[in-house]
């Protein structure tokens, strides 16, 4: 498989995975640990962005 097709796939894969813990409720372990992944993946991101934006201004 080439690469954007993978993209493409893993793409769509995290989207419906993304549905499916939104339908469950708010009070689901499951839903809970999502949310929490999701920010530690965001914090995560902004830091690789800011470090990158540093090296790259300097």
């Amino acid at each position: 498989m080439k690469l954007k097709g993978l993209a493409i796939t893993m793409g769509i894969g995290a989207a419906a995975g993304a549905v499916a813990v939104m339908m469950m409720p708010k009070t689901n372990p499951t839903r809970k640990l999502a949310a929490k992944a999701a920010d530690k993946v965001e914090d995560a991101a902004w830091n690789i962005s800011d470090k990158l934006k540093n090296k790259f201004e300097m």
